[in-house]
């Protein structure tokens, strides 16, 4: 019976030593569990957002020399130039370098002051073979269109796509619809070109190619050759903000008609 009762003494004894033993220091294991720090492993761990990318010793040197690489090839790519809107400039500039293109704008200052020198000359010209007449008899083409010269000119006849320079006062019917004369503005056009120009017309055109500049002619044109059945309404234009007037339908038209200049267009 003893030796049955002593190995219980020694388990009644050892719980208690153990329990208090465990109980005191349960709070402090855990208080300590709680609070530790994590422990750390001798693999350094990285985590690399999926912007950013993993550190090298060797990316500083890589993108410095990524830098002066596109640096590079952006400075040799080819670089626009201004090229000139004359083709001729530009080869001889390209040929022979600035002596050509000093050269060919020697050439282009003759030429235009050889344009002024001829301007005079044709100038001259009309003034000198221009007289004035006050009996010419009165011309009547085949197309029914008639004419009277008050002045003949001195100058060339108007070619066709050579500048045409006009000043007239139009009637239609008795009835002024157009006068550039009051205007102050002479009317440019190429003669020749479509559509006409202004209060021009066909039976005008016609009576124009007989002329010379600098002369003077009083012009009747039939209404097939004017402005026909359907008669015409002169609006005003960017250049020619007060023009306007009304030709009534089938209106036999009356042109006061001076021929100022015939020139060959500007190249």
């Amino acid at each position: 019976m003893q030796s049955l009762q002593k190995p219980c003494v020694a388990t009644r004894a050892r719980p208690s030593h153990l329990g208090c033993a465990s109980v005191r220091s349960l709070p402090r294991q855990v208080c300590v569990a709680r609070n530790a720090p994590e422990t750390k492993t001798d693999t350094p761990v990285t985590t690399a957002s999926p912007q950013e990318e993993p550190v090298s010793p060797t990316m500083p040197t890589e993108r410095a020399s990524d830098i002066i690489a596109a640096a590079t090839a952006k400075s040799n790519r080819p670089k626009r130039k201004a090229e000139s809107t004359d083709a001729v400039a530009t080869f001889m500039t390209r040929r022979f370098g600035i002596a050509g293109g000093l050269a060919w704008l020697g050439f282009l200052t003759i030429g235009t002051l050889g344009e002024q020198i001829k301007t005079r000359l044709e100038v001259a010209s009309e003034l000198s073979g221009t007289k004035d007449v006050s009996d010419a008899p009165e011309v009547v083409l085949p197309s029914g269109v008639r004419y009277k010269d008050l002045r003949v000119g001195g100058g060339s006849a108007p070619i066709k796509g050579y500048l045409t320079v006009l000043d007239y006062t139009a009637t239609a019917d008795g009835v002024e619809f157009e006068s550039t004369r009051k205007r102050g503005k002479p009317i440019v056009y190429l003669y020749g070109g479509r559509p006409f120009t202004g209060g021009n017309c066909p039976g005008l055109e016609e009576a124009l190619s007989s002329m010379k500049a600098g002369g003077r002619r009083l012009v009747t044109i039939p209404p097939e050759l004017g402005f026909g059945e359907r008669g015409a309404v002169l609006r005003p234009t960017e250049h020619v903000p007060d023009k306007q007037g009304i030709v009534p339908p089938n209106a036999t038209l009356v042109y006061d008609v001076d021929l100022l200049r015939v020139s060959i267009p500007p190249s």
